[in-house]
């Protein structure tokens, strides 16, 4: 929600006891905040077709999906060094590999795990799905965002890929839909999809940070919207 303070006469004010004196800001001084509002966070899901216990951590990312709305980005990862996403059935893609190594997945990280922002959380990027909901409590700010400060990523999502994923019961569900899972990433704005995903089933994710990686701030549209915008 972009907007400007106009016609707001701001004071400063010096109080000791009582009122002493107060003065008025001119209009060129006063602050014009690029972007205000709740800031909108990104739970990088890493997730694998072996893994039992990630059907859990899936509807875990559902229900905060579901409580916090359009201001939570949930995004599945399927890292290729991972053990839990080698095998016959392929949900992988390069870049998810090389977010989950930049972050420090290693082939003996347990699945599921998590990121939020791709933030540090004592001193691990790794968060358990049990500590996701007070994690994104307590990051939850009204924040100012100058977006033009900071970089700027493409993140191509495929919703309900349908697929084969172990459960906890020691079965395999044959016909099982993988959610929001990464299909690539880009500095430049896709031009296109590869011919594998559903394009009906894609959106692609602005993803907005800083200059360590973190995630600032982001933006998810549906692919229909997204290719053709001017």
């Amino acid at each position: 929600m972009k907007f400007e303070i106009k016609n707001i006469v701001l004071v400063l004010c010096s109080l000791s006891l009582v009122l002493t004196s107060c003065e008025v800001i001119p209009e060129s001084e006063r602050l014009i905040p690029v972007q205000t509002g709740i800031q909108r966070h990104v739970l990088l899901e890493f997730t694998g077709f072996r893994c039992v216990n990630c059907p859990a951590a899936a509807e875990t990312a559902a229900n905060l999906k579901h409580l916090y709305g359009d201001s939570l980005i949930v995004i599945a990862l399927h890292p290729a060094s991972n053990p839990f996403t080698q095998g016959a059935y392929d949900y992988t893609c390069p870049e998810a590999d090389s977010i989950y190594q930049l972050l420090g997945g290693l082939p003996t990280t347990p699945f599921p795990t998590g990121s939020i922002d791709m933030r540090l959380f004592d001193d691990s990027y790794f968060i358990s799905p049990a500590d996701w909901a007070t994690k994104l409590t307590t990051n939850h700010k009204f924040v100012i965002i100058n977006h033009q400060s900071l970089d700027t990523s493409y993140w191509l999502v495929e919703d309900s890929v349908l697929g084969v994923q172990a459960m906890p019961d020691g079965t395999v569900n044959t016909a099982y839909y993988h959610r929001h899972v990464l299909r690539a990433i880009s500095n430049q704005p896709f031009a296109s999809i590869p011919d594998k995903c559903n394009p009906a089933h894609c959106t692609v994710v602005t993803i907005y940070s800083d200059q360590t990686k973190q995630i600032i701030d982001a933006y998810e549209t549906s692919w229909t919207t997204f290719s053709t915008a001017p």
